[in-house]
């Protein structure tokens, strides 16, 4: 038996969420500035706009950088090999950017973690294998779950970016629906 490495945009993102918690957490390296979106636009700023991509790797702490890697590798293997490499990156690439943007519009406060994107692919995957003019009953009621515990918990004040979780979600209806 022999291990493979073949969901490999996966094992990247997983490693560089990785890599990034190592040198932000044990390193104490200055780099919040590429791991974390500031919520306030910063049109001359080139760290900025790449951490309009790298908040995604940036995780508080270890709860939360597990929290989100579990679901991930359980998810985004199966996403990844469905769509393919090449679409698989553009779903993120175009969430993570999209779910920045909504944020710097509403709020000014910072943005990390891989949340949005887990939630993307946990409304992706009731749809992967949908065919054409059909609704899976198990993305009605993900969805129905999804969108009260999520609205619910939007009026606790937690630091937790359930809009990011919203946004995603809304992305992966897009993905699954609207761009097979």
């Amino acid at each position: 038996m022999k291990i493979t490495f073949h969901p490999k945009i996966s094992l990247s993102i997983t490693g560089l969420c990785i890599l990034s918690f190592l040198l932000l957490t044990i390193f104490k390296l200055p780099l919040n500035a590429l791991f974390v979106l500031n919520g306030e636009f910063q049109k001359d700023n080139i760290t900025w706009y790449l951490s309009t991509i790298f908040y995604i790797f940036g995780h508080a702490n270890l709860p939360h950088l597990l929290g989100n890697l579990s679901l991930f590798l359980i998810l985004a293997p199966i996403i990844e090999k469905a769509f393919g490499m090449k679409k698989f990156i553009l779903m993120v690439l175009t969430t993570a950017i999209t779910t920045a943007i909504i944020h710097v519009i509403f709020w000014d406060n910072g943005l990390m973690g891989l949340s949005g994107i887990v939630f993307m692919l946990i409304i992706l995957s009731t749809l992967t294998h949908a065919k054409a003019n059909e609704i899976p009953f198990t993305f009605i009621l993900v969805l129905i779950f999804y969108l009260s515990q999520e609205i619910y918990a939007s009026f606790s004040n937690d630091n937790i970016s359930h809009m990011a979780h919203l946004a995603g979600g809304g992305a992966g209806v897009f993905w699954g629906y609207f761009k097979r």
